[in-house]
């Protein structure tokens, strides 16, 4: 019987979330996208870029006339410190969006309050795009 190394094992997970995620940044044009960072980081990863990529070029083709991005950094640990990372989060999509050709008067920044399905550690690490048509 074949075993696959300890190492290739606790990595198969992380491969597979890699590839749901990429395969995300390749859909057709949808009105809200969702970008996921790594813990307690601001960092936009290649992922992160295609899906900001992918809502900018829907953005444009939709004319839209305001971009909504909303951070979420969790609910546990200090509420100033999470508020703090949800906003550098929100940030760092807004510029990546203003890169990708989006003006920045047609997008806001914002946090977001945690909700019931935020008990996912992934979940706690996400900022929103919703492109409002014109």
């Amino acid at each position: 019987m074949f075993r696959l190394p300890v190492s290739l094992r606790l990595a198969a997970p992380v491969f597979v979330l890699s590839a749901a995620l990429a395969g995300c940044a390749q859909d057709t044009s949808r009105d809200s996208y969702v970008v996921f960072f790594d813990r307690d980081s601001v960092t936009l990863n290649p992922i992160a870029q295609a899906v900001i990529h992918k809502a900018a070029v829907a953005a444009r083709a939709e004319h839209a006339t305001h971009i909504q991005v909303a951070g979420s950094a969790g609910a546990n640990g200090d509420p100033d410190v999470l508020k703090e990372l949800a906003t550098a989060r929100a940030k760092a999509v807004a510029m990546r969006l203003q890169e990708e050709g989006i003006e920045g008067a047609e997008v806001s920044q914002t946090t977001t309050p945690d909700t019931d399905i935020d008990s996912s550690h992934v979940a706690l690490r996400r900022v929103s795009i919703t492109i409002n048509p014109k």
